[in-house]
């Protein structure tokens, strides 16, 4: 049980008269959360920072509190600064209070039912210029007035990238992936003036460059598109007097922020430096030692650990207001492959003893490698050792399966020997056999996973279902390896293992990870303590005009951002970092699907 954390009981709590997930804006209808409420005699319209970044391209400067936010649109941050309230909504979503914002620029405001409908006046497009710089390419378009303006990237012939690799499967060799290209789309909210109508008829030609650009219009829109290397990060940003928008277009950029969320919860984001390599990384800070805040691991389905989803899907669902994807898992059949455990209930063992996060709610963590060791014995002490608790891991031997796997068990491998067992209240002995079945082929037939037991799952050891007839009773022991994981009630497990105590650790190959995924380059994501005992998370996709991070690249990224023990999570195309109902620089691709993640929870009550 948490108590509600002081630094958010001072932030007035709005009382929220209405709210809604649907915006138009000048005729325009996106997706998007709103909400109105009551200060005094005013009402107040709030708009989630995401839309106000997406689709009204608001740009979102260094704040020094959680409660307000600056903010650059047309606008100077020194001479005509803009600072927009903050209101958490419903505990996972952060709006800013655009109330002022609209009586600036002329917007008028009304609500239909679900929907914030936004009128402002028609802004018109009068001239495009541009020119060359050391860095790159410059395009300006001049405004009569300020306007909307939202970014797109899409990817283009994108070859879907490696998942971390399975540990029993070896590649001879990296394949160096082909260069991807992504087509970069502005659209901006204004007419297109005849005069540039007729002058572009649709191409924009960019001299002393090699790329091709076109601008077409559509009713009240100017759209801008190019086709660029998919590693490059064009940055678009605005000035006022006279309205402009301002396209750079270089392979370097990268928006800094510095964001204080939510209390205990800081969003940050610049260019990291590993030797003579640049690297765009988005990080969270977490501080557990506010009260208020809290992390959880989350996964894909409710009703057991079969299936992957969007990282925002779960998150939404759970009540987070930030996330991170987690450990590995077999993206073929969608099960778990490594340590998962939420207050204190194991819902899938660790792998191949390899690195695992584990913490509690008094802000203690441990990073290290882990190995949970279970073991069943029967009335004469025979002992048999259980190999996998919840796992999608198939060897030789005993696997165990609890309700937390779902209320059925479908056979993993051909001819497995299912046993059940239900729990039993007599002193010493924990449960009985009940029954015994022939799994047959895999894949086909489900046996139930009794609420009060477990199935115990034999993989080519009929010697072992031998000796656990009908009948038998057995008691189970559970320790891990080492000791002290046990004593923390969440644990997620990935690797390998980056720092501990502030140096280098890492060792894939001890941790059963194939030599591709060693040397490779991918995106990265990973997880870390500072010494302040604040929680880390970060995602980098790519260096400056070139791949991801290594794993010793990574490793050296975190001890940057100030971590002393940091542990490496599925990366590759899983890489996915969420915040406040968007995802955190996001390449151009769809929308990756995992099994798990780690959730960031504020004011929870668990």
């Amino acid at each position: 049980m948490y108590l509600p954390n002081k630094a958010l009981a001072q932030i007035p709590v709005p009382q929220v008269i209405r709210q809604g997930n649907q915006i138009t804006f000048n005729g325009q209808t996106w997706a998007a959360k709103w909400s109105q409420w009551q200060v005094g005699a005013s009402i107040r319209t709030g708009i989630s920072d995401a839309a106000i970044m997406q689709r009204l391209g608001i740009e979102l400067l260094k704040n020094r509190s959680e409660s307000t936010q600056p903010v650059r649109w047309f606008s100077d941050p020194t001479l005509t600064p803009l600072e927009l309230p903050v209101k958490i909504i419903n505990k996972q979503y952060r709006h800013l209070d655009i109330t002022e914002l609209a009586q600036r620029f002329g917007w008028q405001m009304q609500v239909d039912g679900n929907t914030l409908q936004i009128n402002a006046p028609i802004a018109r497009v009068e001239a495009i210029r541009q020119g060359r710089h050391s860095w790159g390419l410059r395009l300006v378009f001049d405004l009569n007035r300020a306007t909307s303006w939202q970014v797109e990237t899409v990817a283009q012939k994108l070859a879907p990238e490696p998942e971390d690799p399975n540990p029993d499967r070896e590649k001879t060799s990296p394949q160096k992936p082909p260069e991807p290209l992504q087509e970069l789309i502005v659209t901006i909210d204004a007419d297109l003036s005849w005069l540039l109508t007729s002058q572009t008829n649709n191409q924009l030609l960019l001299p002393e460059s090699n790329l091709t650009a076109t601008v077409k219009t559509n009713p009240n829109q100017t759209i801008l598109s190019i086709l660029l290397p998919a590693t490059w990060k064009p940055r678009i940003w605005t000035q006022p007097n006279p309205s402009r928008l301002i396209v750079d277009i270089r392979a370097d950029s990268q928006t800094e922020r510095d964001i204080f969320w939510a209390p205990g919860l800081r969003w940050r984001q610049r260019m990291i430096s590993i030797g003579s390599e640049e690297f765009p990384v988005v990080w969270l800070e977490i501080d557990l030692r506010q009260r208020g805040i809290a992390l959880r691991p989350i996964w894909s389905s409710p009703s057991g650990m079969k299936g992957i989803a969007p990282l925002a899907e779960m998150a939404e669902r759970e009540g987070a207001a930030a996330a991170i994807n987690g450990g590995f898992f077999n993206r073929n059949n969608q099960l778990p492959l490594g340590a998962l455990r939420r207050d204190g209930r194991w819902l899938s063992s660790p792998l191949l003893n390899r690195g695992a996060l584990a913490w509690n709610d008094k802000g203690d963590f441990k990073i290290g490698r882990l190995t949970l060791q279970e073991t069943l014995i029967d009335a004469d002490g025979r002992s048999w050792p259980i190999l996998f608790l919840n796992s999608g891991f198939i060897q030789v031997g005993i696997s165990r399966y609890t309700r937390e796997w779902g209320a059925d068990y479908i056979p993993l491998s051909n001819n497995e020997i299912i046993i059940e067992t239900r729990f039993l209240e007599e002193t010493g002995f924990v449960a009985q056999v009940t029954q015994q079945w022939l799994g047959g082929e895999a894949g086909k037939t489900a046996f139930p996973i009794p609420a009060n037991g477990y199935l115990l799952v034999i993989r080519n050891s009929p010697d072992i279902a031998a000796s656990l007839p009908m009948g038998t009773k057995l008691r189970l022991e559970s320790t891990t390896v080492p000791d002290d994981f046990a004593s923390y009630p969440q644990i997620l497990g990935a690797g390998p293992v980056l720092l501990l105590n502030g140096q280098i650790v890492l060792d894939a190959r001890d941790e059963k990870f194939n030599e591709n995924f060693v040397q490779g380059k991918a995106s990265r994501s990973a997880i870390g303590i500072s010494p302040e005992a604040k929680i880390i998370i970060a995602a980098v996709h790519n260096r400056t005009a070139g791949p991801g991070p290594t794993l010793t690249e990574m490793a050296k990224i975190m001890q940057q951002l100030g971590a002393s023990d940091a542990l490496n999570l599925d990366g590759g195309g899983s890489t996915t970092l969420y915040l406040g109902g968007q995802l955190l620089e996001h390449p151009p691709r769809m929308i990756p699907r995992v099994h798990n993640g780690i959730g960031v929870f504020l004011q929870p009550v668990f």
